[in-house]
């Protein structure tokens, strides 16, 4: 038994060290800044708005510098024709050269292409806001638990604190002849009870700041917090109406749903444009200089064999060049019109996709405005209960000290308000949990809390 107390003491102790504040505000900043997931979307979010412009989209033309440079040694070591140029002849060119590529018309493409980066980065934009929302609510819920743990947490202390001062009691008054021995032993399981209920209650809470570590990404993993926020009890009255109006309107996972719809229709555009001609222009220049070496080289003039010029010889020829072609479609088996009308299909498709998601959030919705009001009466009625069995434990406190009941009962009251207490905190859990959830779905978590 003085191990166990020696025990108890020490978990009292770590509890009460210095703690780092952290109020449910700084737990979003924090965790808006430093979540995983949201980095990792905010990078696909920056590489979406660094495609998006009209040089991805081919408006402008294609420009390419090129440059050859070419060398060769001709050797006429013996010669069929007495005329022929004996000796070695040297020759060097080089070739630089401009080529400009552009596509004057294809169909609108472009003008389709542009308009689908645009919604790509709306699209990507639209998934960190899932991302955002999803890991707000868990982040409000993993606080909220935390709390919730803690709340927990001095509920069982209270137990363990009545437990404990009941054991003493019987313990004098078993020492005074008093209680008998059964009495004593009856208090030290009741005491080691809720001992082991503190303990395992401890280890709950620890977890619960744990899974909080993670989602704010804190890298030390044993960090605690003295948490600023209690469990906030919401009492606001919904209408279905109401809510589903501003789902429609907000909700992040359907708007991101209406942009995907929109890139399909942008898709089918894009198939039509393969029935229009395609106009391009090309323009280039280029420069050929060449040089020869004629010095080594023996030539016959029709009075003899004479040898070439001792200075190179060099030329330079300038190239201009400008080109329009237009081609055009007439028939490649009917691979067009395929893909127009799989590209139909596809935006079908999506709206289907888009039915079903609707017509899923309303029964989502549904399904948690019920909930929410459940919890709110299951609230009421759990706190209603707790204060009864509050007011019967201190009441039967002094029929237990009188002898008017006995260890027995005092223990089912005990129990009773421990279990009720526990049961009006986890109610509130519940609601607060209704709440959230009823936000996400409207909406709600980003306009809320990412501020």
């Amino acid at each position: 038994m003085r191990k166990l107390l020696f025990l108890l003491g020490i978990v009292c102790l770590l509890k009460g060290n210095a703690q780092e504040q952290l109020s449910l505000s700084d737990a979003i900043q924090i965790g808006l800044q430093r979540n995983y997931s949201i980095l990792i979307e905010e990078r696909n979010t920056e590489i979406a708005e660094n495609n998006n412009n009209w040089g991805e989209a081919g408006r402008w033309p294609t420009v390419t510098l090129d440059v050859n440079q070419n060398n060769s040694l001709t050797d006429n070591v013996k010669v069929a024709f007495p005329t022929a140029t004996q000796g070695q002849t040297l020759a060097n060119s080089l070739n630089p050269g401009v080529n400009v590529n552009w596509t004057l018309f294809d169909g609108f493409r472009v003008k389709i292409s542009k308009k689908r980066l645009e919604l790509l980065q709306s699209e990507t934009q639209g998934n960190a806001s899932i991302v955002i929302a999803n890991t707000l609510q868990s982040i409000v819920l993993g606080y909220y638990l935390a709390v919730l743990e803690g709340e927990r947490l001095e509920e069982f202390e209270k137990q363990l604190t009545l437990s404990r001062d009941k054991y003493q009691y019987i313990k004098i008054k078993a020492e005074l002849g008093s209680a008998t021995t059964t009495d004593v032993l009856l208090e030290e399981g009741n005491y080691l009870t809720d001992s082991i209920n503190y303990i395992n209650q401890q280890l709950a809470y620890r977890n619960a700041i744990r899974n909080l570590n993670v989602l704010l990404s804190e890298q030390d993993m044993a960090k605690t917090y003295h948490f600023a926020d209690t469990l906030m009890i919401p009492d606001e009255e919904f209408t279905y109406q109401d809510l589903r109006n501003r789902m429609l309107q907000e909700n992040v996972d359907l708007q991101t749903q209406y942009i995907t719809q929109s890139i399909l229709g942008q898709a089918t555009l894009l198939s039509r444009s393969d029935q229009y001609p395609r106009i391009s222009l090309s323009a280039g220049f280029s420069e050929t200089r060449n040089s020869l070496d004629l010095s080594d080289a023996i030539f016959f003039t029709g009075e003899g064999f004479s040898s070439g010029p001792d200075e190179r010889l060099n030329s330079v020829t300038d190239n201009y060049s400008a080109n329009f072609s237009l081609s055009f479609t007439l028939f490649n088996g009917g691979r067009i019109k395929r893909a127009i009308k799989n590209a139909i299909v596809n935006e079908r498709v999506g709206q289907l996709r888009v039915d079903q998601l609707e017509n899923s959030l309303d029964r989502d919705l549904l399904s948690t405005l019920d909930r929410y009001d459940m919890r709110r009466q299951l609230y009421t009625m759990n706190t209603r209960r707790q204060e009864a069995a509050k007011t019967n434990l201190d009441l039967s406190a002094e029929k237990f000290k009188n002898g008017s009941i006995n260890s027995f009962d005092y223990r089912d009251v005990q129990n009773n308000y421990l279990s009720s207490s526990i049961m009006k905190l986890q109610a509130a859990y519940n609601l607060i949990d209704a709440k959230i959830e009823l936000m996400r779905l409207t909406g709600g978590m980003i306009r809320e809390y990412n501020q």
